[in-house]
């Protein structure tokens, strides 16, 4: 392939790397730019080290990008959302910061929230943030859903009282068609969080790229959407590890695919029998943690969400993946998840990848 013409970073993953203390996350952000890459992003989700306190503990100590990817709106106040993002932009000392914004894991977030109408919710909390940080004085009537949802004073006003430092640029993580035409719409870019390989594989990215940007034409007819790819790789020396690592991740994204419809010629090309994914749906059902679920689901699984192995099977497949998102489009490649060691994953990754990204 070119050289990768955009920005290069890495995501981490709270639930994923619960062993990695909120100092450790700074160390490997350090670690990730002395390394070359150019922006950490921090997924949400409730039980683990908050997203905005690992974020704000990176942005204070390290000088590299950040960004949410993606935060849950139903574990955040409106309210609390914008002044911490406005007081981030101040630690990043004019470093852009991406606000990655989407409904949440539909098996995870239900067990911890009711779910209360997700699309509207999105969508509010957006152009919320949006006009607050713009410096507007923001009248709470125009958002019905968040007033109702968070008991917002309807006919109070909120105007932030200082100003952000640097640029907030808004991204929709939604995968389904209303999410991605509303991501269109009212957001700055679109984030294909964490489902790249499956969607590529299964023939849906071209389809949905174009449900966001028939949105965001219908409100610009030259408006440009920013668009970042959660690459998610998982790598170690250690074969057995790099393929048991995702499997908690797997177990509650992997569902999603029953959500969305996906064909039996869908589920064929993804080399992955559906009645087990309908047993981890079944399972979070019932109450499953992660933890639990993740024993169901299997190598083929994985494998259709991950470039999974060691660094010699890794390294090509990343490379041809990177190729394709840049023919698609995409400005930012994050790679995603990592690996069981984040040091290791991210010294690998610098040394068989970055180099031929870079060209």
């Amino acid at each position: 392939m070119t050289a990768f013409d955009g920005r290069l970073g890495l995501q981490f993953v709270t639930h994923l790397a619960n062993n990695y203390t909120v100092k450790r996350f700074v160390e490997l952000a350090e670690l990730a730019r002395e390394c070359g890459f150019q922006r950490i992003w921090l997924n949400d989700n409730a039980r683990y080290r908050s997203q905005v306190v690992v974020l704000s503990a990176i942005a204070a100590s390290v000088p590299i990008g950040v960004g949410t990817a993606v935060l849950v709106p139903y574990f955040h106040h409106p309210i609390e959302v914008v002044d911490s993002l406005a007081a981030l932009s101040e630690l990043s000392e004019g470093r852009e910061v991406g606000f990655g914004l989407a409904r949440g894991s539909i098996t995870q977030t239900p067990q911890h929230v009711i779910m209360h109408r997700p699309l509207a919710l999105v969508r509010e909390l957006a152009v919320f943030v949006s006009r607050a940080l713009a410096g507007e004085s923001v009248p709470y009537g125009d958002f019905p859903v968040l007033c109702e949802h968070y008991h917002l004073n309807a006919a109070g006003r909120f105007k932030l009282a200082f100003t952000p430092k640097s640029r907030v640029v808004i991204y929709s993580g939604g995968n389904g068609p209303r999410s991605l035409r509303m991501g269109g719409e009212v957001m700055d870019g679109l984030i294909s969080s964490g489902t790249f390989i499956p969607m590529l594989r299964a023939g849906r990215l071209k389809g949905m790229h174009e449900m966001a940007e028939a949105g965001a034409r219908s409100v610009d007819p030259h408006k440009t959407l920013r668009k970042m790819v959660e690459l998610n790789v998982s790598v170690s020396r250690d074969r057995d590890a790099a393929m048991e690592f995702p499997r908690r991740q797997v177990a509650h994204s992997i569902p999603q695919w029953e959500s969305l419809g996906f064909t039996p010629e869908e589920y064929a090309r993804l080399g992955v029998e559906r009645q087990r994914v309908l047993d981890l749906k079944d399972a979070f059902a019932q109450g499953a943690t992660i933890e639990e679920a993740a024993v169901l689901v299997t190598e083929e699984m994985v494998l259709s969400y991950y470039v999974a192995g060691t660094p010699t099977e890794v390294a090509d497949q990343v490379v041809e993946l990177a190729g394709r998102a840049q023919e698609m489009g995409y400005d930012e490649i994050a790679f995603a998840k990592l690996g069981p060691d984040y040091e290791e994953a991210i010294e690998m990754l610098a040394e068989s990848v970055l180099p031929r990204l870079k060209g």
